[in-house]
């Protein structure tokens, strides 16, 4: 039997959840890590007496390190020294020494020379003119003692904006293209201070670089006081590089993103996987099961109500049960009798599933939440409200509560049920749940991109079938009217082909007329006597120029009566131009009439609903 102290089944949120207090949690080993990592570094410095031993060994350590994760205030700056307007130079305690001489340049290579003027152990600066190297000095014993942190080539800042670079860094921004004031990849890798270390990375194996057996020094410490420091793989190395600030910070800097880019070009990682993993303990694979109850059921206790004739109980129905958890999604109910008649003790079973069984659990849940639990059924249960109304307790069915529930049931009348691993039933279809919803989403997703599509598609098909129809409607347009020209060109040759018939049959007439007078005329030349040409050609010409002139007049008759003609024909034709234009007002005014009807009829239809 579960513990009922524990929840039965968490809720879904808090399957996957990581809390607050665990990132928390996470970020300090992250820093623990990191200090695991710095505390590999072998930081066995040889310190040696630089005056002669007479310097007295300094209680702090000279291993220090800054910590990361340090409150930046805590760490004390130390500042350069100043100069005045004399151009003297002005200690860190304000003391004026009139005698010292101009800063001197330090070049990288002379980290070891400047061992014998610097006392490391004890922070004191010894400055030697460039005028007493040739001459003795009076006061040659004099210094002046300049306040230091440890070790002068380990100033340490407060944060990264006041990260010092020192010339050291000028050094390696001379191999820098002056011109472009720009660094390849490659430039990097063959600068003075990093063009061993590459080398010897360039001979490696990608497996080999991944090692974390190989030890490596730090190239941009070379010549300064981490240069003995071994790094055990590559990681911690850039580590060091990254978080470094002190002197020679902008060449760290450097150093890192190049080892970053060459592993990044080699494919070659900086952390294998099992090395990660090794960092971090997380959860034990193995969960604790325990057995459900299956189908998935709620017990629900106090529902029989009282004694019949018989002194037996009577107590809720199935459906009355059923009404009264109508919330929850319960497929059925059974209640238990015994020799007594109801025993008070009724059961809801759910649908054999995940969904039933966060159903029961939600109901049980419920009760648990108003104080009507198992606990209470158990140790105070109050069976009546004031009022007289009985009050219902519920809990999530155990293999013990059905056992009392079939105690007094024989064969068909058993309620059935098997015991079940929760993680099987529940647990491991959380997943597939969690899957299926994601896949739902998805398919929902895409689901509304496609009905965007089909929208955006049938927009596009309505406006292209638009615009089809009225280009279909313009191509009928000029169909027609090139038909039209067509026919009418036609005919209006057919009607000049009978006009030029009309007129070369007249010009053949005027010819006959024209011969026969001119044949006349010859046959009256013959004629000796003047008189009788006169008079045979007058007797002639008289009769043809009455002919000539009717013929003339019914000539103009016809003409006029044939555009008459014509004319009435064309007012026809353009009255039945207008009839037909008339026609068809009168047809779409009644189809838009008609659909105006319609549509008032549906409005008021809309309005009395």
């Amino acid at each position: 039997m579960a513990d009922d102290g524990a929840d039965p089944f968490p809720v879904l949120t808090s399957v996957y959840r990581v809390s607050g207090s665990k990132n928390s949690q996470l970020g300090w080993n992250v820093a623990n890590s990191q200090q695991t990592v710095d505390s590999s570094v072998n930081n066995s410095r040889q310190l040696q007496s630089i005056s002669d031993g007479s310097a007295p060994r300094p209680w702090f350590s000279q291993n220090f390190r800054p910590n990361a994760w340090e409150v930046p205030g805590v760490i004390q700056k130390l500042r350069p020294a100043k100069r005045g307007n004399d151009g003297l130079a002005l200690t860190g305690s304000g003391i004026l020494n009139d005698k010292l001489p101009p800063e001197s340049v330090i070049s990288p290579t002379s980290e070891t020379e400047r061992g014998t003027g610097l006392n490391s152990s004890v922070g004191v600066v010894t400055t030697t003119s460039k005028d007493c190297e040739n001459v003795e000095c009076k006061d040659k014993d004099k210094r002046i003692p300049e306040p230091q942190c440890e070790n002068n080539n380990d100033q340490i800042v407060d944060n990264g904006s006041d990260i010092v670079f020192d010339s050291d860094d000028d050094c390696f921004l001379d191999d820098i293209d002056s011109d472009t004031g720009e660094r390849s990849h490659e430039q990097c890798k063959k600068s003075k201070w990093l063009r061993n270390f590459f080398d010897k990375l360039n001979a490696l194996t990608n497996e080999e670089i991944s090692s974390l057996d190989r030890q490596w020094h730090c190239p941009a410490c070379q010549g300064g006081s981490g240069a003995i420091d071994w790094y055990k793989g590559l990681h911690p190395l850039l580590d060091h590089s990254r978080t470094i600030q002190t002197k020679r910070a902008r060449l760290h800097r450097m150093f890192a993103e190049t080892l970053e880019e060459e592993c990044f070009r080699r494919r070659a990682p900086l952390t294998t996987v099992s090395d990660v993993h090794d960092i971090w303990e997380g959860l034990d694979k193995k969960v604790k099961d325990h057995e459900i109850v299956w189908p998935p059921m709620v017990i629900i206790m106090n529902t029989r109500y009282e004694q019949d004739e018989s002194n037996k109980w009577n107590g809720m129905g199935n459906q009355g049960l059923l009404d009264c958890f109508c919330d929850y999604a319960a497929l059925k109910a059974r209640h238990s009798y015994g020799p007594q008649g109801h025993r008070g003790m009724s059961a809801l079973i759910f649908e054999e599933s995940t969904a039933g069984y966060l159903e029961a659990v939600r109901l049980h849940k419920h009760f648990k939440e108003q104080g009507r639990d198992r606990e209470a059924w158990d140790c105070y249960r109050n069976p009546f409200l004031p009022g007289g109304k009985r009050q219902l307790y519920g809990y999530l069915a155990s293999k013990e509560d059905l056992d009392i529930f079939n105690k007094h049931s024989r064969g068909k009348t058993k309620l059935k049920f098997e015991m079940r691993s929760y993680q099987e039933m529940v647990e491991s279809k959380i997943k597939h749940i969690n899957d299926d919803s994601r896949k739902l989403d998805y398919y929902k997703s895409m689901v509304a991109k496609e009905q965007i599509k089909s929208q955006v598609g049938a927009d596009s098909l309505l406006r292209l079938s638009e615009k089809l129809s009225l280009t279909t409607e313009e191509n009928r347009v000029d169909q027609q009217n090139k038909e039209m020209d067509a026919l009418e060109k036609n005919f209006q040759s057919q009607i000049l082909d009978i006009q030029q018939a009309i007129a070369a049959k007249e010009d053949k007439f005027v010819k006959l007329q024209q011969a026969m007078q001119e044949k006349v005329k010859e046959s009256c030349g013959e004629s000796s006597e003047k008189e009788d040409k006169v008079e045979n050609i007058s007797c002639f010409l008289k009769p043809q120029d009455k002919e000539m002139k009717q013929f003339e007049a019914e000539r103009e008759k016809i003409i006029k009566i044939h555009e008459e003609k014509r004319l009435a024909l064309k007012k026809k034709h353009w009255q039945e131009q207008v009839e037909l234009e008339k026609e068809l007002e009168n047809e779409r005014t009644q189809l838009m009439d008609k659909y105006t009807c319609n549509q008032t009829q549906e409005e008021n239809c809309y309005v009395d609903h």
